[in-house]
């Protein structure tokens, strides 16, 4: 058989793993080119199953998975060659760990026999990424014994398994000897095999697990509570949250639900938030005593600073089984879902004029925050978001940067009920851009992207997969000249040292850096110029750049008027 020959030994166990992968229902493979890795690439080249996207960069590749799985909630896989190639993907791996998002990665290593002594390009490969994946195994070396490939197969039900159920990464590592590539007339015949693969069985793992129901003495704290709140952080897709509607509507409480929550629109969903919970009085004024908690630990500032102030108030945080959520330290009980919440015939007894009262600060804040939005020169950062957001399709997805736009949005923007995505597992700058494209990919829908100068320039990289996407992806860039986010800091103060080891201006000419990635891109620098200009980017298919010079001193400014906001003297 063709198979058993030595050239095509590593092509067909490859193969034999790929066609694994399909079987489990993946759908998605990001590969970096190399030659270690030629098998894997040769036999994901030879299967039309998959869908494949070539990114050159192994850190940019790895925050493009990243982003496929974000919004599928299924792996991607990726695919690269030994050494340092697979330590690039170190950071999406944190990421995608802290925030459950599920990946498999493929690494081709150097045999064992030429590790520890020098060898190109051969370092320490096995459980290279520490404790963060929650599967790791090394495949070995290609084998005819029928055991073996056995265990090849069930390594790929283990790696589809283990990232879904786990909500994290698997990673395998391939280690190869030379020759890589298969005579010609296998690589057809194989082909050929493959397209007898045509029928995708449904995935055989789910997280479908039947609705959680909590006793009577849950309930009792519930439904007692005169002052109730849901606060909801940015969440993931395996995180069944659909009940929150429906407990808030039980319950009578408001909530708080982030950029990134998923939660739908309801009366019961308040806006600018981020804004008045920046001032103590607004926060002793609206004192809960009952606060639910859902998703990840909340971005904002505001938030977290509220949920410290109201220690004395029963917090109960609801987690999934695989992340412990409470960086606030301050929820008395933790419940655990593996499920939806069922929700009993219950009937809060929240107070009349608690709901009233959040609904009334929602719309005062709203009315001062309108006073403080208008035209100017320079732009601001919020400027732009009000006036971006308000003409969002509602058919598109948002991505939102770390660093100060995570923040705006809720600060300056109307999101409620949008799809809207964050990377806030470990909250870093890198990769920003790459995720927004892996959204793009997966979703085959039109996307916004905000992101500020600094994280553009962390992941140009990332734009040479621009050529990929197919539909609308406006990359809303906020160029304010460096990384005011500290400007936020007590280190703002000291002057001397604050400018250059902290904000770091920068002066890079992104039109330029566009031309070279043959990207659309336009310049915004006047306010009237922000609604047309979008409007026109957002229905054309392609990466389009549209960079808003605007004000970092002006920028704050008018964030702290909003932080500034007060119940009693400003309604």
């Amino acid at each position: 058989m063709q198979e058993n020959e030595p050239q095509n030994a590593a092509f067909y166990w490859s193969t034999t793993f790929v066609r694994s992968l399909f079987e489990e229902g993946i759908e998605h493979v990001v590969i970096s080119p190399g030659s270690r890795s030629t098998a894997l690439t040769l036999a994901f080249a030879a299967h039309s199953g998959f869908k494949k996207h070539v990114a050159i960069d192994e850190r940019s590749a790895a925050f493009t998975a990243l982003g496929i799985g974000k919004y599928t909630g299924n792996p991607a896989v990726l695919v690269c060659t030994s050494g340092t190639a697979a330590a690039n993907y170190y950071p999406a791996v944190i990421e995608a760990a802290q925030s459950g998002i599920p990946m498999i990665i493929l690494s081709a290593d150097r045999p064992p026999h030429y590790r520890g002594l020098g060898a190109s390009q051969t370092i320490d490969q096995l459980k290279l990424f520490g404790n963060y994946p929650v599967f790791f195994h090394e495949i070995g070396e290609p084998d005819t014994h029928q055991r073996s490939r056995n265990r090849l197969k069930l390594a790929a039900s283990q790696a589809v398994q283990q990232s879904v159920q786990k909500e994290g990464v698997a990673h395998l590592n391939f280690p190869f000897t030379k020759p890589f590539e298969p005579d010609r007339k296998y690589l057809r015949q194989v082909e050929f095999e493959n397209e007898k693969q045509s029928r995708r069985p449904s995935p055989k793992y789910s997280r479908e697990d039947g609705a959680i129901e909590m006793g009577e003495t849950f309930w009792s704290d519930l439904i007692s509570a005169e002052r109730p709140l849901i606060v909801v952080g940015p969440t993931n897709k395996s995180e069944q949250l659909q009940f929150i509607t429906p407990l808030a509507r039980a319950l009578d409480a408001p909530i708080l639900a982030e950029p990134g929550s998923q939660v739908p629109t309801s009366r019961h969903t308040i806006q600018g938030f981020d804004g008045f919970l920046k001032n103590e009085t607004n926060r002793e004024e609206l004192n809960a005593d009952l606060i639910l908690r859902f998703g990840a630990q909340p971005v904002s500032k505001a938030v977290n600073q509220f949920l410290d102030k109201h220690s004395e108030a029963m917090q109960i945080s609801f987690m999934g089984p695989n992340r412990w959520v409470d960086g606030s330290l301050s929820s008395d009980k933790q419940v655990t879902l593996k499920g939806p919440l069922k929700i009993p015939e219950v009937t809060g007894a929240a107070d009349k004029e608690w709901m009233k009262k959040w609904r009334k600060i929602e719309k005062d804040f709203k009315t001062y925050r309108e006073q403080q939005l208008h035209p100017s020169a320079p732009i601001t950062d919020g400027y732009v978001f009000s006036k971006v957001m308000e003409n969002i399709p509602k058919k598109a997805f948002t991505m939102l940067s770390n660093s100060f736009p995570v923040r705006d949005m809720s600060l300056f923007g109307e999101f409620d009920g949008k799809d809207i995505y964050v990377n806030r597992g470990a909250a870093g700058i890198d990769g920003i851009t790459s995720t927004a494209l892996g959204i793009s990919i997966a979703s085959e829908k039109p996307g916004v992207l905000f992101v500020g100068d600094i994280a553009f320039l962390h992941d140009t990289n990332g734009l040479l997969m621009a050529k990929k996407i197919k539909h609308p992806l406006v990359i809303v860039l906020l160029n304010n000249g460096g990384g005011t986010i500290f400007r936020m800091l007590p280190v703002h103060q000291i002057k001397s040292k604050y400018t250059p080891y902290f904000e770091t201006p920068q002066t890079a000419k992104v039109a330029a850096l566009c031309r070279a990635h043959n990207i659309d891109h336009t310049l915004v620098s006047r306010p009237e110029q922000i609604i047309a200009t979008f409007e026109r980017l957002i229905q054309r298919n392609g990466v389009h750049v549209m960079e808003c010079m605007t004000g970092a001193d002006e920028s704050m400014e008018q964030r702290h008027a909003l932080w500034n906001f007060d119940i009693k003297k400003d309604a």
